[in-house]
């Protein structure tokens, strides 16, 4: 079982396909095995040597119970990367991924060719951000975040129920508007026109916020990156098609 150590934790990495190297940062409670994801890993590991992973506190990495903030995924996605020789890649980052790729191509704009940002905000709402940080100190708003999460739990290498509630505490408390004006990586944003999760007016802020990027809206919610990973995979291999052609 393919595992490096970083930072704190292990990590558990995979490896699929061949080229060019493409990180491939997950959402919210993911792993590498739950639901579509080793299909849509598929879909990019046509183009490209796809390095996917399980993000602290999922999977089959480390399981903390300890809080941590976007920032130290950020850093350990950067460790995964130095662990397996990996100088500069293309990131896609969804939801929760999306705002941990944001970091790293602000933070390490040589480490970071096209970026691919999917179900991803420059932050959340005031009321939504309270709400989630409350959640795991107060027990029935602790049970009832966990069952709306129940279909995770269910998924091979669930989290536990801390550290999901870690990463909910993660992102919410996220706010990209200190990076994104730091990003200088060709940058497509493929969000859902009607997601119940990130407000188009976020949606709108994080592609005034990074110079150049394109917009591809989806007519569908958040359950669609899902139930139809096609829809995000397509535009996403068209546009680094193109930044792979800019290198040529």
């Amino acid at each position: 079982m393919p595992i490096v150590h970083v930072n704190d934790i292990d990590m558990y990495y995979e490896i699929h396909g061949e080229g060019y190297p493409l990180v491939m940062i997950l959402g919210m409670g993911m792993n590498v095995a739950s639901f579509n994801n080793p299909k849509f890993i598929q879909m990019f590991a046509e183009q490209y040597r796809v390095i996917a992973f399980d993000n602290r506190g999922v999977g089959r990495s480390s399981k903390p119970d300890t809080p941590f903030t976007v920032e130290t995924m950020a850093q350990d996605t950067i460790g995964l990367m130095d662990a397996i020789g990996i100088e500069r890649a293309h990131l896609k980052g969804g939801s929760l991924g999306g705002a941990v790729a944001q970091i790293i191509a602000a933070e390490h704009p040589e480490r970071v060719n096209g970026l691919v940002l999917s179900g991803a905000a420059s932050r959340y709402p005031f009321l939504m951000k309270t709400m989630v940080c409350l959640a795991p100190k107060i027990p029935f708003m602790r049970k009832k975040s966990v069952q709306m999460a129940e279909p995770l739990f269910r998924e091979p290498y669930p989290p536990t129920e801390t550290t999901y509630l870690n990463q909910c505490v993660a992102g919410a408390s996220f706010n990209g508007r200190k990076y994104y004006g730091r990003i200088r990586a060709p940058t497509l944003i493929t969000n859902m026109a009607h997601d119940q999760y990130v407000p188009m007016k976020y949606t709108r802020e994080l592609v005034e916020g990074i110079r150049g990027s394109r917009l591809k809206l989806i007519d569908r919610d958040h359950l669609a990156y899902l139930t139809e990973p096609e829809l995000i995979a397509r535009p996403s291999l068209a546009f680094l098609a193109e930044v792979d052609g800019m290198e040529a």
